[in-house]
């Protein structure tokens, strides 16, 4: 998914988290650069995740379809 909206899978996985419906508000918790630079797009794809692309994360990480 990072690949198709052209940004980094740590940006997909905060966007995940910001979408959760117990809204979560993500920490980095780090002090790498790299890994705060690759972080940066996450609040626009926020915006832009669809709640299909957010279910369909959530049924790739738990491994079977929702009843």
């Amino acid at each position: 998914m990072a690949e198709e909206k052209g940004t980094t899978r740590e940006a997909i996985v905060l966007c995940w988290l910001m979408r959760h419906p117990a809204r979560i508000q993500p920490v980095i918790g780090t002090t790498n650069l790299d890994r705060i630079k690759n972080s940066h797009d996450a609040i626009r794809q926020s915006e832009l995740m669809t709640r299909e692309e957010w279910y369909s994360l959530y049924v790739t990480a738990r491994g079977n379809e929702l009843p």
